[in-house]
Parts: structure tokens; C-alpha cells; sequence
């Protein structure tokens, strides 16, 4: 395998083990309280924030303009950068609304149920992109 691809492959690798920690990290907060609460905080904000100053830092970088399909541009990599699009953008609203959480009095906690539907929004579209990317390449590999 090439080094730009295994680099390629191991980023997006530690992007997956971030967004995990940071879920689970959120989802013992839930059911935890005390000093452990605290630790659940810290593995919970700590990941996001990095993730989210990443994010802000591809988004001003990239130049997002790119986002039309050009000839002969096979459809899941078309796909695939569109996906990437949304994923900045849920990745910019994710921190916010987590902020909003601890501002949440309402009964319903409707910043935490936005902030949980983008988790699993953004969850949705991770899959979506891994079957777009393994039919594409399964199509390349039969040519």
C-alpha cells in the first residue's frame, strides 16, 4: 500500500476512534455523577474540541467550491465529497448545541435531543460514505 494512502487510512482512523470516545464518553455522562461524571466530561469535551478546531481548520483550508461533479469524476467520489461537506457542517453544529445542553431547562431537553439527532445524523452518512466507497471500489477493481 502506498504511504499517502495508509496515511489517508490511519487519519480517518483516529477520526473514527475520536468520535467514539467522545459518544461514549457522552452517553456515561448520562448514567454517572461525581468525580466519574467529571472524567466522562473531560473524555467527552476534550476529543470534540479537537475534532471541532480540525474541522474549522479543514473547512477555511479546503477550498469548498470543488463540490461540482466534473466529466469523467466517478459518482461515489462525487459522493464522497459532498458527504464531506455535510460532515464539516454537522461537526460545526455539534459543539454549539453541546454548549446549549447546559443551558437546557426546558423538560423536554430540546437542545440535548438536537445535539443527539445530529450525532446520529452524522452517524447515518459515515454509513452511507463506507458503502458509496466500497461500491466504488468494487466496480474499479472489476474493470
Amino acid at each position: 500500500m502506498k504511504t499517502f494512502y495508509k496515511n489517508f487510512l490511519l487519519v480517518h482512523v483516529l477520526v473514527v476512534v475520536m468520535l467514539f470516545i467522545t459518544w461514549w464518553a457522552g452517553e456515561s455522562i448520562k448514567t454517572q455523577s461525581g468525580p466519574l461524571a467529571a472524567i466522562y466530561y473531560v473524555l467527552h469535551i476534550f476529543p470534540g474540541s479537537v475534532i471541532f478546531i480540525l474541522i474549522t481548520f479543514e473547512w477555511i483550508v479546503r477550498n469548498q467550491g470543488k463540490l461540482t461533479r466534473t466529466q469523467g469524476m466517478p459518482l461515489h467520489l462525487w459522493i464522497n465529497r459532498n458527504l464531506h461537506r455535510a460532515y464539516y457542517l454537522i461537526l460545526l453544529a455539534l459543539p454549539l448545541t453541546g454548549i446549549l445542553v447546559f443551558f437546557d431547562f426546558v423538560g423536554a431537553r430540546p437542545f440535548y435531543q438536537i445535539h443527539s439527532a445530529l450525532f446520529d445524523l452524522l452517524m447515518f452518512l459515515v454509513a452511507i460514505n463506507l458503502m458509496s466507497m466500497a461500491i466504488g471500489w468494487i466496480k474499479e477493481s472489476q474493470r
